[in-house]
C-alpha cells in the first residue's frame, strides 16, 4: 500500500462513521465554516481533518472518497499544500510567531483555487490573544474557508469559540483497535494489558514509556503489592526504596495510585470472576490467585475502597509518600 494511503487507512479504522458522514456532507456541499473536533489523543482527529482536506482537493475522487494518490492528496498528506494551513504547538503552546502567521493567513485568499482549509492541532493551547483572533475569523467567516480546531480537552476552549463552531465528539477507540495501535508500537504484552485499563490514548502511553518509566513503575508497584497482599510489612520499606524515586511529579503520583487501584481491583476480580478478559496483570495473576484462598470477598472489597480513598487524599494535597505509606499499613491489616 502506498505511503500516501496511510491517512485514509488510519481514519477509516478509527472513525469509519465520521468518514462516511463527512463524505456525504461534502458531496451535498453542506460543510460548515468551522468545526471543533474533540476527543482523546490518538483517536484520529488529525487524520480526519486531513482526510476532509484531501476529499475537498482530490483530483480523482472515487466513490465519494479521495484517491490518496494524486498530486493534491500527496501534498496535503505531507503538509505541503499552500491552501491547507496546518498549525501545531511549538513545544507546550502555540507561540506568538505562529499566531502572527495564522492571523496573516486568515486575511489571504487561496493560492491555487477558491478553497482554503485551516487545521489547528491542540487548539486549547492557544494564548487568549490567539483564541480571540480565531474567534474574529469564526464570527466573520470568509467564503470557501473552513477551519478545523482539534482538542483533547474541550473545556479549555473559549465558550464563545465552542458556541460558534460545530462540535464533533470523536468516539474513543474500541479495545481491539486500541490494542492493535499499542502492538504497532511494539509495547510488551504485560504493559499493554495494564495500559488498556488506564487510558485510551496511544500518545499518553508512549509518554509514559519514555526512559522506561512505565516498565519500572509496573515492576516496583508489583513487588510492593504482592508483599502487602501477603501481609508482609517489607512492603512499607518498598515505598521509600523503590516507588518514591519514580513519583517525581503530581502526574506520576496520580498514575501510580491508579496502578495501585488496578492491583487491588485485580485481586477482587480474580476472586469474583477469574475468567474476566480485561485483566491488567497477566504476569502476576497466578501469584495473586495463590493468595486468594484465605481472603474473603468483603476484605478484597475493603482493600479496593482503601485504594480509592488514597486517591481522594491525594486530591486534598496530602503528600504522596504519606498517602502510600498509610495505605500500605491498611492493606497489610486488611489482607
Amino acid at each position: 500500500m502506498a505511503e500516501e494511503d496511510g491517512i485514509q487507512i488510519a481514519v477509516k479504522e478509527k472513525q469509519p462513521e465520521l468518514v462516511e458522514h463527512f463524505a456525504q456532507v461534502i458531496a451535498s456541499r453542506k460543510l460548515a465554516h468551522a468545526y471543533l473536533f474533540a476527543g482523546e489523543s490518538g483517536i484520529g482527529k488529525d487524520e480526519l481533518a486531513t482526510w476532509i482536506a484531501m476529499r475537498l482537493f482530490c483530483l480523482n475522487v472515487q466513490n465519494n472518497m479521495p484517491c490518496g494518490k494524486c498530486q493534491e492528496c500527496r501534498r496535503i498528506s505531507t503538509n505541503q499544500h499552500p491552501d491547507v494551513v496546518v498549525v501545531k504547538p511549538d513545544g507546550q503552546s502555540i507561540k506568538v510567531d505562529q499566531v502572527r502567521f495564522l492571523k496573516s493567513e486568515f486575511t489571504k485568499s487561496a493560492v491555487e483555487g477558491n478553497q482554503k482549509i485551516f487545521i489547528i492541532s491542540d487548539a486549547d493551547k492557544m494564548t487568549a490573544g490567539a483564541a480571540n483572533s480565531l474567534l474574529k475569523f469564526i464570527e466573520e467567516p470568509s467564503p470557501n474557508v473552513t477551519a478545523f480546531l482539534l482538542t483533547t480537552n474541550k473545556n479549555l476552549m473559549l465558550p464563545t469559540i465552542i458556541s460558534r463552531t460545530e462540535v464533533v465528539e470523536l468516539k474513543p477507540l474500541i479495545p481491539a483497535q486500541f490494542k492493535a495501535q499499542l502492538q504497532k508500537e511494539e509495547i510488551t504484552p504485560s504493559l499493554i494489558a495494564m495500559a488498556m485499563n488506564l487510558t485510551n490514548s496511544v500518545v499518553e502511553v508512549k509518554n509514559w514509556l519514555a526512559d522506561d518509566w512505565l516498565s519500572q513503575v509496573q515492576s516496583a508497584v508489583s513487588r510492593w503489592f504482592l508483599l502487602a497482599f501477603q501481609k508482609d510489612m517489607r512492603s512499607f520499606v518498598e515505598v521509600q526504596a523503590k516507588i518514591m524515586g519514580l513519583a517525581k511529579t503530581k502526574e506520576n503520583q496520580q498514575l501510580i495510585l491508579d496502578i495501585v487501584m488496578l492491583y487491588c481491583r485485580e485481586a477482587l476480580i480474580l476472586k469474583v470472576n477469574p475468567n474476566n478478559l480485561r485483566l491488567s496483570f497477566p504476569n502476576q495473576d497466578e501469584q495473586i490467585k495463590q493468595g486468594l484462598t484465605n481472603k474473603s470477598e468483603s476484605r478484597l472489597m475493603a482493600a479496593t475502597e482503601q485504594a480509592l480513598q488514597a486517591k481522594n487524599l491525594m486530591n486534598r494535597n496530602v503528600s504522596f509518600q504519606n498517602v502510600l505509606e498509610a495505605l500500605t499499613i491498611r492493606l497489610c491489616r486488611i489482607y
